[in-house]
């Protein structure tokens, strides 16, 4: 009979596990998908392994999931929230609107604070577009005499959608009709159409422009000035429905949310508005059971991990090398504009490189250290020799700036940068090009055009910009990189 008893127990037992088994593994298909891939083509021996590894105390386990799966929630959804966060000081810090073109006139200088590491090679225009009503369309006009100029559209999770440029269209003179999802309907002739997979589309144009030449400020911006964006209902007769969800979304995020769960406010409100797609949507689905606000009650076993997670996903956006290092210099790498096999590659690229463009446009080397790879100071003298200047399709340029505020340094020169544009830029006699940095001028006056002035206070740390413009193969093979700044 204890025989019997023991058995039937025994048998409870297993079928309540089987059930249990079950209803977890219906409810958690993606989890068991993972454990299943990750585990196939193990032995007998491997499995047996495991009977020695100590489980998890249910609310432990909770927790630790809850760090674990929620650290890759807060990753995903950070890129899209930071881009929100990009038009919402596009609307309410620089007082812009939704459709309208922000227009950056004239060159930065050291009293400007725009943007970080404002660029003096371009004129900038940036908009963020709402293509729930209708198609918006920018006209671009013609643009000659060689001179570089790109359009980069951004879709609301920061995927290129495109870059109409001078690569593409060497003359300008062009319009183009941005489309959201789903439209139908006809655009003007002769309109490039630009089918966006998000309602919200960020535009960032640049014009390049020489600044230390008036006359050739004044025709940039004359370029500039004539760059117009429109609805397509004001040029053809198209029917604007009613009680369409908006794109866009500034106002439903907390700008001071970036180490808190306050991100996922109205996180439903936000994927309504742009839904994720591809890889995204998949993502969506799961991490619907981790994230607040995604739908399921909030589950208070889950709050402790999911907080600890915020901060520490912060500290992983602001540690990850988002660069690789090759004699002091770092360049960005290629695949930096196309981040969606990277969450956190995403996350940090928002965060400090947004709106970036493709390497076929650009790609940036930087450096903070001389050859001894100690930091560059003001207060000290520097000089690089490059054997050839950059090998560009289009040109390049090196900038200076202040490593702590990310912003040029205020000189009596009223001089930022050098450029292959730069007036009276001297070349030696086999090509080569020496280039300065010091708080003085060059003793040599033949040497004053390749010099950058920086400052005399030591406790400011130096930070240079190599922009390049249509890299060529050998810069992004790195087959041509530049040596070090030697400490004079």
């Amino acid at each position: 009979m204890k025989r019997i008893l023991t058995g039937i127990v025994m048998g409870v037992v297993l079928i309540v596990a089987c059930v249990l088994t079950a209803v977890f593994v219906a409810k958690n298909g993606a989890v068991s998908a993972g454990i299943r891939a990750a585990t196939s083509g193990m032995g007998d021996a491997s499995v047996s392994e495991l009977g020695d590894v100590k489980p998890y105390p249910p609310i432990e386990f909770a927790e630790k999931h809850a760090y674990d799966l929620g650290g890759q929630a807060y990753l995903w959804f950070y890129g899209r929230w930071r881009m929100i966060l990009e038009e919402r000081d596009f609307v309410l810090k620089n007082g812009a609107a939704i459709n309208s073109l922000l227009k950056y006139r004239d060159p930065p200088t050291a009293d400007d604070e725009i943007y970080v590491t404002p660029n003096l090679d371009v004129l900038n225009i940036v908009s963020f577009f709402d293509l729930a009503e209708q198609p918006q369309i920018l006209t671009i006009p013609p643009i000659e005499d060689g001179r570089y100029y790109t359009f980069m559209f951004v879709d609301a999770w920061h995927n290129i959608i495109a870059n109409v440029s001078r690569q593409h269209y060497p003359q300008g003179g062009q319009q183009v009709a941005l489309v959201g999802p789903g439209w139908q309907g006809a655009l003007p002739e002769g309109a490039i159409r630009l089918d966006s997979p998000t309602n919200t589309v960020a535009l960032l144009g640049r014009i390049r422009v020489s600044p230390e030449i008036p006359e050739d400020v004044a025709k940039a911006q004359a370029l500039l000035d004539a760059v117009e964006v429109a609805p397509l209902s004001t040029m053809m007769d198209v029917p604007v429905p009613a009680g369409t969800v908006p794109g866009q979304s500034y106002e439903l995020i907390d700008p001071n949310a970036r180490q808190t769960l306050a991100i996922f406010d109205n996180y439903r409100e936000i994927l309504r508005r742009n839904p994720p797609y591809g890889k995204d949507a998949y993502a969506a689905d799961i991490f619907e059971e981790i994230i607040p606000g995604a739908g399921l009650e909030p589950n208070p076993v889950f709050m402790a991990g999911l907080k600890e997670t915020a901060r520490d996903s912060q500290r992983m956006i602001r540690t990850i090398p988002l660069a690789s290092r090759l004699r002091g210099w770092s360049m960005t790498p290629p695949e930096v504009s196309t981040p969606d096999w990277s969450w956190l590659l995403r996350a940090a690229l928002t965060e400090y490189g947004i709106l970036v463009n493709v390497k076929e446009e650009s790609v940036y080397i930087t450096t903070t250290l001389d050859s001894d790879r100690k930091n560059m100071t003001g207060g000290e003298s520097y000089e690089l020799r490059l054997a050839s200047p950059p090998p560009v399709k289009e040109f390049w340029s090196i900038t200076l700036y202040d490593m702590a505020t990310a912003q040029l340094i205020a000189n009596d020169w009223d001089k930022f940068r050098i450029g292959d544009n730069t007036p009276g830029l001297k070349y030696e006699a086999d090509g080569s090009l020496r280039l300065f940095i010091s708080p003085e001028p060059p003793e040599d006056a033949d040497d004053v055009p390749n010099w950058i002035p920086s400052t005399p206070n030591k406790d400011i740390q130096l930070n240079i910009v190599m922009r390049i413009y249509g890299p060529t193969d050998e810069i992004l093979s790195k087959e041509w990189f530049p040596e070090n700044w030697q400490k004079q």
